[in-house]
């Protein structure tokens, strides 16, 4: 889990959802200081959604049902923004250039 730069705080899962998810940045619940993902962190989490790719890929190359690709992406989608990117975020308080 992400960990407050500041004050050492370590995020909840649902405080990552919540602030974390769309923007990239949020206040520390505990200490109120603005917190930004890293530069590191966000491209290291777009790789792991480019793996939605390769199931629409696969779905074309091997001429799989849409059902069965909708299903997996939901499936990809859940487990991404449950066990895997909360764990990847890292936290700084200084905003940090993508490229």
């Amino acid at each position: 889990m992400p960990i407050c730069d500041n004050c050492g705080y370590r995020w909840r899962r649902r405080d990552v959802w919540r602030k974390l998810s769309v923007q990239a940045r949020g206040t520390c619940p505990s200490c109120g200081t603005m917190q930004y993902v890293t530069a590191k962190s966000r491209k290291r989490g777009s790789m792991y959604m480019m793996l939605v790719f390769l199931i629409l890929i696969a779905q074309a190359l091997f001429d799989l049902p849409l059902s069965w690709s909708i299903t997996m992406l939901f499936v990809l989608f859940f487990i991404l923004m449950i066990f895997v990117i909360p764990r990847v975020y890292k936290l700084t308080s200084e905003q940090e250039a993508l490229y």
